[in-house]
């Protein structure tokens, strides 16, 4: 009797969750997550009784795949509609035409729900992948060997799968060709709730691009916790610049956009994407090595969405062969 394939796979967000509940039947997978905890871009911040979707702030579900997918954690309460009040500063209020999902009480709640009987071993960040034999071994940045592994699949950036990818990964080219943008997230707790006709809104012409009272998003705690995402664009080009310059020129652009004063907020914080929206993705679903049991995977080799990053892994695993 031949023994079950060993499965490694980099990253705890909805991508690297979904490959290993599709593979953990027949294989033992184990997820490594650089973070404490999981979820990716699909992340919760809480800060007393603030609370910020600091990352994806909502997501569609446009295909029948994700749409089944998403049916029972709906029925069960993970998943809600969120059905804010719009508005556009500097150009059109949005009309939504499609459900936006959101999880419940955070973001991160579907991953926590997908990672119930995987085995995730959190605070990992894997530095190098090395071939020993017929296996793969991993080493983690603080020296820890990790495996033998059959095979290894990498759910991190592009950028950060091409630096991961040994040289004998037959598709670094392609990961060397996508390329993803950065973003910042301002958070903002108010003690008293300022007095908005507004729930979310889109911003154009500024170093802003969304602003959003979190808090109105069901289920959430209750103190006024505002998002503030930058532009893409806008991140980039100050992506290695210094945090304390960014907080205050995204200050002033939320101060002359909404009138929220950020020197009134109770809680203040800032957060880097480095890797936030796909700009050129790859032009295949997955990048599979099967000669050398290696694959990258992920959101950026289509739109850059939520359902994006569940195709992907969903591709890749029928797509595979196990041997």
């Amino acid at each position: 009797m031949t023994s079950r394939p060993r499965i490694a796979i980099i990253g705890a967000g909805i991508s690297g969750l979904r490959l290993a509940q599709l593979l953990s039947p027949t294989a033992d997978v184990t997820v490594l997550e650089k973070s404490r905890g999981i979820g990716g871009r699909m992340s919760t911040r809480r800060a007393d009784c603030f609370q910020f979707d600091h990352g994806a702030q909502y997501f569609t579900a446009q295909g029948e795949d994700f749409q089944r997918f998403l049916a029972p954690h709906i029925e069960r309460g993970v998943v809600r509609a969120w059905r804010p009040r719009l508005t556009c500063f500097g150009g059109t209020i949005p009309q939504w035409t499609a459900p936006r999902y959101v999880g419940l009480p955070g973001m991160n709640a579907l991953c926590k729900a997908m990672a119930s009987d995987i085995e995730v071993l959190r605070e990992t960040r894997v530095a190098s992948l090395e071939r020993r034999d017929d296996h793969w071994q991993l080493r983690s940045l603080a020296g820890e060997v990790l495996g033998p592994y059959d095979w290894v699949f990498s759910s991190a950036p592009a950028e950060q799968s091409a630096a991961l990818m040994p040289a004998c990964f037959s598709h670094l080219p392609a990961l060397e060709h996508a390329r993803m943008l950065g973003c910042y997230s301002l958070m903002l707790g108010f003690d008293a709730a300022p007095d908005l006709a507004w729930d979310a809104a889109t911003v154009l012409n500024s170093p802003m691009a969304w602003v959003a009272v979190n808090s109105t998003k069901p289920d959430r705690s209750t103190g006024f916790s505002v998002l503030c995402q930058s532009s893409n664009d806008w991140a980039q080009a100050h992506i290695e610049a210094d945090p304390d310059k960014v907080r205050a020129s995204l200050a002033q652009a939320v101060q002359e956009t909404t009138g929220l004063v950020v020197e009134e907020a109770q809680y203040v914080s800032l957060h880097k994407w480095r890797f936030a929206k796909v700009e050129r993705p790859t032009d295949e679903p997955f990048l599979l090595d099967t000669e050398n049991k290696l694959g990258a995977f992920g959101d950026w080799c289509g739109a850059g969405r939520v359902e994006a990053g569940f195709d992907s892994a969903t591709a890749l695993a029928r797509g595979l062969n196990l041997r």
